[in-house]
């Protein structure tokens, strides 16, 4: 009965953080919020894993639930890996882009010095 406690307030706590941070789209939330409460339901009646289980000819609900999660895991490992590769190309392009800028004012002619009194102009073309 504890482990149950433990599970439920464990995942209570994953919603609420899933609710504090809802910068996501809302088909990610609703989908958390649908795992959560198929994780709820498996802690509460351990059963109803077992019987879906055997509908989809497994043979025990932790199976199922292991099958699932490796695929799940597998899943997000693959997105963020695409996640990860599209941002090292931004920072690559944005890396070329920098270079670029940064040569093309290292050789960029001095610009003339404007101000709007005319004897600080001579002062500051004066080397001496």
């Amino acid at each position: 009965m504890i482990i149950r406690i433990v599970l439920l307030a464990g995942l209570a706590s994953i919603g609420w953080l899933v609710f504090l941070r809802r910068n996501k789209m809302p088909f990610h939330i609703v989908t958390v919020f649908l795992l959560l409460g198929a994780g709820g339901v498996a802690v509460v009646m351990p059963d109803t894993t077992s019987e879906v289980a055997r509908f989809f000819g497994v043979g025990r609900g932790a199976d199922l639930v292991m099958y699932v999660s490796i695929v799940a895991i597998l899943f997000v490992l693959v997105h963020y890996y695409s996640k990860f590769v599209e941002l090292q190309r931004n920072v690559t392009q944005l890396t070329r882009e920098l270079a670029i800028l940064r040569t093309d004012l290292e050789h960029a002619p001095p610009r003339p010095v404007v101000t709007a009194r005319p004897e600080l102009a001579a002062q500051a073309s004066d080397p001496s």
